[in-house]
């Protein structure tokens, strides 16, 4: 699904050059679910606006869908596989209600109006804004818009979605809806790339590829970068309080694969 190989991109602000990838080597296979986490200036909004064709690598390639966005062509052509969901909704908002933003995608790729109201409503009960049809968007709430533009997305049916910290403007209660949209979708067979700065949302399954100055310092499981890298405390990171559970568990002589990764985890281990 995408391939990037021995990528860097490189930019200028003012006079000073900023390196924000620098030989990125990374391969996402259809239906695969891959978080990408670091710090702020690790280089993980710079990937994901590349994936999409908005930025172009200084070096090396990128293949989506088998395009080499290198030609600007293939970077329009792959918006039809790829969508991004951006960390502020409003940012993707162009309609005054819930079908008008939705069919303003539609429009453009040539829906017919049959097609698009079928569509339109197909996608806003998949995302649970179907009481929201005609509802004025500035009425919704952050959760609710973010909602709206994952629907947007899928009107668009591509094959992989891009979440840039989609929930990192959201309270508790937004963050857990918009999470498990995108591991319901994932569930289903999209490709979900999942860019976040939250620990608590690196789930046991799939891959972690862990950013830091641009480069990737960890890609690997949950499991081993929690419970057998040394890189959380190199990054000082705060573990989420599960896996601090887990390593107390841990001392005490848990066997590494039991340990917990989620609540569901801790529960399960607790019944036994």
């Amino acid at each position: 699904m995408i391939q990037i190989e021995s990528v860097s991109y490189a930019h200028r602000d003012g006079e000073k050059l900023i390196h924000a990838l620098q030989n990125i080597n990374l391969t996402v296979k259809q239906g695969e679910w891959i978080s990408v986490t670091g710090a702020n200036g690790s280089g993980k909004s710079t990937l994901s606006r590349m994936l999409n064709g908005l930025l172009v690598p200084t070096k090396g390639t990128v293949q989506v869908a088998g395009l080499d966005l290198a030609d600007s062509k293939n970077r329009e052509l792959v918006k039809q596989k790829v969508q991004l969901v951006f960390q502020n909704p409003d940012a993707q908002m162009v309609g005054s209600t819930p079908i008008e933003d939705v069919a303003f995608g539609l429009e453009n790729r040539g829906y017919s109006s049959e097609d698009m109201r079928s569509r339109i409503e197909e996608v806003l009960r998949k995302v649970g804004l179907q009481h929201k049809f005609h509802a004025d968007v500035s009425s919704l709430s952050g959760g609710q818009r973010q909602r709206l533009a994952i629907a947007s997305c899928l009107a668009l049916e591509p094959d992989c979605l891009i979440f840039d910290e989609a929930t990192s403007m959201l309270d508790p209660v937004g963050r857990q809806e918009i999470y498990g949209i995108a591991r319901s979708l994932w569930r289903k067979g999209m490709t979900v790339v999942w860019i976040t700065q939250r620990l608590e949302e690196l789930p046991g399954e799939g891959r972690i590829a862990v950013f830091e100055k641009g480069t990737i310092v960890y890609e690997g499981d949950a499991r081993t970068l929690f419970y057998h890298s040394e890189l959380p405390a190199r990054l000082r990171w705060e573990l989420p309080p599960v896996v601090q559970i887990g390593h107390l568990l841990k001392h005490q002589g848990t066997p590494v694969d039991q340990l917990p990764l989620c609540e569901e985890d801790l529960e399960d281990l607790v019944c036994e």
